[in-house]
């Protein structure tokens, strides 16, 4: 705890006022003895979280910092982007809603509708859940450059969750190369029994994939017949999100 309050009594001697600060500087706004400043510092420069410039010997904040707000300003834009197709797709199908992103090996549900329906599939914001065997981390994972999907691939163990799950690294190499063929994803209670999904990738304006949306029921009511008439308004909400990220096909 020490050493990262330390940490984090660096970072705030930055400001828009002061962007770049001596070694002097910081040890006095942070009254820590120079020698932990200089160590802390210029282990944060080794890993990008500052800066150095070698002709002044100050310090500023590092692209590593930036990176990382990027991700949390872009998540927080699609949020806001993607709702409105959310509620749009909700109402169309009656079912409910994911947003979700890939974090690591797993996705994450970072907005989400439920269904009306007394009998429906919970939504849970924050809730994460494997790649391999849910429609919304399936629509992500084949949509990946080759070298990063293949590196989360020899990360990830195959667990099963149901009798249905893809616990074959074959078969799920095939099943992603049918995803990407076809433009969507299932999930045919793989992961949760009894339950049904299918899942679009959305894309930048880069062109990469950096989220998926799925719409999701009860197989009761999640029928081959009702996910073929959902598959159109599903691509729909997607590519109108992709759009609206710059994305152009």
């Amino acid at each position: 705890m020490q050493s990262l309050e330390r940490f984090i009594s660096i970072l705030e001697s930055f400001s828009a006022e002061h962007p770049e600060l001596s070694l002097g500087e910081l040890v006095e706004k942070t009254n820590l003895p120079k020698p932990t400043v200089y160590r802390i510092v210029e282990a944060m420069v080794k890993y990008n979280i500052l800066s150095k410039n070698k002709k002044t010997m100050r310090y500023k904040v590092g692209v590593k910092l930036f990176e990382l707000g990027s991700i949390y300003l872009a998540s927080m834009e699609l949020r806001d982007i993607a709702f409105p197709y959310l509620d749009w797709l909700q109402r169309q199908t009656g079912e409910s809603i994911h947003l979700g992103i890939l974090d690591g090996n797993e996705v994450v549900s970072i907005e989400g509708l439920e269904s009306a329906h007394s009998l429906r599939l919970k939504v849970w914001i924050g809730k994460r859940a494997p790649v391999h065997c849910t429609a919304i981390g399936k629509a992500i994972l084949a949509f990946l450059p080759s070298e990063e999907q293949n590196e989360i691939l020899s990360e990830i163990s195959l667990e099963s969750f149901t009798k249905s799950t893809i616990v074959s690294m074959e078969e799920l190499e095939i099943e992603l190369k049918k995803v990407k063929n076809e433009g969507i994803s299932k999930d045919l209670g793989e992961h949760e029994d009894g339950i049904h999904c299918i899942g679009a990738p959305i894309f930048d304006r880069k062109g990469n994939v950096v989220a998926s949306i799925s719409v999701s029921g009860p197989a009761v009511r999640m029928t081959e017949e009702k996910m073929k008439k959902y598959k159109p308004l599903l691509l729909k909400a997607a590519n109108g999100i992709s759009k609206k990220l710059g994305y152009s096909s």
